[in-house]
């Protein structure tokens, strides 16, 4: 049965070569702990050593021979005795040259070779792909072209970038012999495919190690792996020199545990830690650097961080509850008993009604928990934000939920769950039943790659699936025994999510249970695009409701 990583409050060994051994991506995690889920915080150990590879290759001109993973494997292991490991190589696999079979053969040797050590240890794996490589930060005079005599870290193949996607591409074929796979390669290469559009002078560290905005990617995509955490922003930790005093002091305590560490266990490359204390004496200096950057952190939460904006003319505000990320626009005309509008997937997105709503002194409230497929831990994370959400702003009790696309599994299965916080539903081309979508166990297409994940946070599997009654559509008669209002909008030609297998189920049965609801079918539409161009009719009804 796929299973979440549950990863909270666990300890988490992380191996790999220079990017791993530099831990920024690690300090950010642990300070996005620290800031926000300190009870929830896990315990992380870098033992990545630079020039390492997992293949035992090496290129001609490397001042020494690489070291690898599997020389120290074990006894870090044994050390760190960690729940979860997470391991990042590839870089120093191809040791820069064209794309080779043998190299790659070895390097996918080296991988799974190690999965099944750490697997039969009873530890779960999470591989990470490579990086990319930047040939344009790393300088054309140091890119050579194919058919060169030799290559390496410091003269390139020009397109080793491709290479890597080679890596990348295997890893990710590997998805049911390890417990985690996390992409790096193609968000960070999109990051710096955008910056350079914006800006075509823009370097990516040096070509080889991230700059802090690669550490972050990197960081963002390991709490959405290991912890179901979606975010889009950039903290201000990520903010180099310039990141809040209590991060440069977590991240100073970060890298001195490290290079102990990596002390204690060993590793094959000549170069050693040096200046640092011995294990006994690390302890006692991390406790102390911990209870600093803890203090400095308590006195910058005494100030209210709200990024205030505009949206489409109306003032934005941007902040975290609970380590999420929030967004609250408020009207220009304030409603007595403050009702409000939560979209609960694809913030500003076909947002023709949620802009009428707000003419009509709705606030417009967003809670990024995405990729959780309203599954009962985002059911109850939106229960607690509900909770201080009505607190912080004085909203009206009861809420209208958007519920688009995928969002109707949370829309519904929240008004299922707590009907006496919504007053009414607004859906559109909803997913009510996970096994039309994304599982396309009928007419839709599906998705597998999002099936995969669903199936994790749901905890079942193809076999238990049969028997599975989560869905929205196995929930329609709580939400209609509390006489919830609902306004249904659909495209007839929807093929990703067929409405005969989703939205029409829902009609029917609500209506033979004496539930309100309002159907919108528009002729010949597929599942984009969404809303109506005049959604008036949309506004009628919710704006009936309050």
């Amino acid at each position: 049965m796929l299973e979440k990583l549950n990863a909270y409050n666990k300890t988490i060994t992380f191996l790999g070569d220079s990017v791993t051994n530099d831990g920024l991506y690690i300090a950010y995690l642990d300070a996005y702990f620290m800031e926000y889920l300190p009870k929830l915080r896990p315990k992380f150990i870098n033992l990545g050593v630079s020039s390492e590879t997992i293949s035992g290759l090496s290129e001609p001109d490397h001042p020494w021979v690489r070291p690898c993973v599997h020389s120290r494997l074990v006894k870090a292991l044994e050390e760190s005795k960690p729940d979860i490991v997470v391991a990042c190589y590839g870089m120093n696999d191809g040791i820069y040259y064209p794309f080779s079979k043998e190299n790659f053969k070895k390097y996918k040797a080296g991988i799974l070779k190690l999965v099944d050590i750490v697997k039969k240890k009873g530890i779960k794996i999470v591989l990470m792909t490579p990086p990319i490589f930047d040939g344009e930060t790393f300088g054309l005079q140091n890119l050579l072209p194919e058919g060169a005599e030799k290559y390496s870290y410091m003269k390139a193949y020009k397109e080793y970038n491709a290479v890597l996607k080679k890596y990348t591409d295997w890893v990710k074929t590997l998805y049911e012999e390890v417990d985690g796979i996390v992409d790096i390669h193609t968000p960070i290469w999109n990051c710096v495919k955008e910056k350079r559009k914006k800006d075509s002078s823009y370097k990516y560290g040096d070509g080889i190690h991230p700059e802090e905005l690669g550490h972050w990617i990197i960081a963002r995509e390991l709490l959405k792996e290991l912890f179901n955490i979606t975010l889009t922003g950039v903290p201000s930790i990520v903010d180099g020199v310039n990141a809040p005093d209590w991060f440069q002091i977590l991240l100073e305590r970060h890298r001195m545990v490290s290079a102990i560490w990596r002390n204690q266990v060993g590793h094959g490359n000549p170069w050693r830690d040096e200046e640092v204390p011995v294990f006994e004496e690390a302890q006692i200096l991390a406790s102390k650097l911990e209870l600093k950057a803890e203090e400095l952190l308590e006195k910058s939460k005494e100030k209210d961080f709200i990024n205030i904006s505009q949206w489409n003319g109306y003032k934005r505000n941007d902040f975290c509850f609970n380590g999420r990320e929030v967004i609250v626009i408020e009207p220009k005309l304030i409603v007595k008993g403050k009702p409000w509008v939560w979209r609960v997937e694809f913030f500003d997105s076909f947002a023709q009604a949620d802009m009428q709503m707000l003419e009509k002194g709705y606030y417009l409230v967003y809670y990024r928990i995405s990729d959780m497929y309203g599954d009962p831990e985002a059911i109850q994370l939106m229960k607690e934000f509900h909770d201080f959400i009505i607190k912080k702003y004085l909203f009206k009790q009861k809420v209208i939920l958007f519920g688009f696309s995928r969002g109707g599994l949370y829309a519904f299965n929240y008004a299922a769950a707590f009907p006496q916080k919504v007053l009414t539903l607004y859906l559109d081309a909803p997913v009510l039943d996970i096994k039309s979508w994304p599982a396309g166990k009928g007419k839709g297409i599906g998705s597998p790659k999002k099936w995969l994940d669903c199936m994790k946070c749901y905890n079942i599997n193809e076999k238990s699936l049969e028997s599975f009654i989560g869905s929205p559509i196995d929930k329609i008669e709580v939400v209609a025994k509390n006489k919830i209002p609902i306004i249904l909008v659909a495209g007839d030609s929807d093929e990703e999510v067929p409405f005969e297998e989703n939205g029409a189920i829902l009609v029917e049965k609500y209506k033979n249970l004496e539930g309100k609801i309002e159907l919108v079918i528009k002729k010949g539409i597929g599942h984009h695009p969404h809303s109506l161009e005049n959604p008036n009719k949309i506004v009628v009804f919710l704006t009936s409701v309050f």
